[in-house]
This record gives structure tokens, C-alpha cells and sequence, in this order.
């Protein structure tokens, strides 16, 4: 866990802490590098912990404004997507399926933190 200062209203400052996270993706494009970072996610596991009156807004939840980076979905453990998936999500933009990041993601964004992802090409 790394901390990040950053600007308030006004001129205060405080510390936002940092959640790093790491997890195998599975590409769908072709990704020559082994790792990459992650810029942003789009959740299609079925499962969102963050319902009703725990909603949060998951806008900007990553720690870099950064155009490098991917994109990625994350599924229900042991999914795959099939031919016709795959198609669906490269129109949408998303080069790599994972299975555990973007929970963690989210319920780092519920307990105040940024996240930094990393994923590693399996």
C-alpha cells in the first residue's frame, strides 16, 4: 500500500492511501508485453457488493491518468468467453478477462482507497 497526496477544497492537503492490486489476465487481443497496467474495468462477474443505499461511484477509482494501459472485464471465476463473446467485448474495448481484480477493486473504492492495478498475462 503506497499513500498519495492530494488536493482538497481549499488549499489543505491530505493523504489518500493507495490499494495495489495484481492478478492474471487473459487476453483477447493480442498483448505483446507480459505485464500491464490496468486503466480501467468493466465488472461482468454477476456480482456487485455495492447495491443500494452501498453504491459508490467507480469513476476515476485508478491511481494514474494514463492513456497507456488496458482495459479490462472481469468474469465469474473459471468463465471463459466464447468466439461471439470475445467479439462483444473487443467492440467494447477491452483487451483482457480476469477473475478477482475488479472485486478487489471495488471494495478498495468502498473503503476510500485508489487502486493501482497491475496485470499479469497468463
Amino acid at each position: 500500500m503506497q499513500e498519495q497526496l492530494t488536493r482538497s477544497s481549499g488549499k489543505k492537503h491530505h493523504k489518500k492511501k493507495i490499494l495495489e492490486i495484481t492478478d492474471f489476465i487473459y487476453p483477447i487481443s493480442k498483448l505483446r508485453a507480459k505485464k500491464y497496467k490496468i486503466k480501467d474495468h468493466v465488472n461482468l462477474s454477476g456480482f456487485n457488493p455495492l447495491k443500494g443505499a452501498l453504491f459508490i461511484p467507480m469513476t476515476n477509482i485508478y491511481n494514474y491518468n494514463t492513456k497507456k494501459g488496458i482495459v479490462v472485464c472481469g468474469l465469474k471465476n473459471g468463465i471463459h468467453p466464447n468466439k461471439n463473446e470475445i467479439k462483444i467485448l473487443k467492440k467494447a474495448g477491452i483487451q483482457a478477462y480476469c477473475f478477482n481484480l475488479v472485486p478487489r477493486a471495488i471494495l478498495a473504492s468502498a473503503a476510500g482507497f485508489k487502486v493501482s492495478a497491475t496485470g499479469i498475462v497468463k
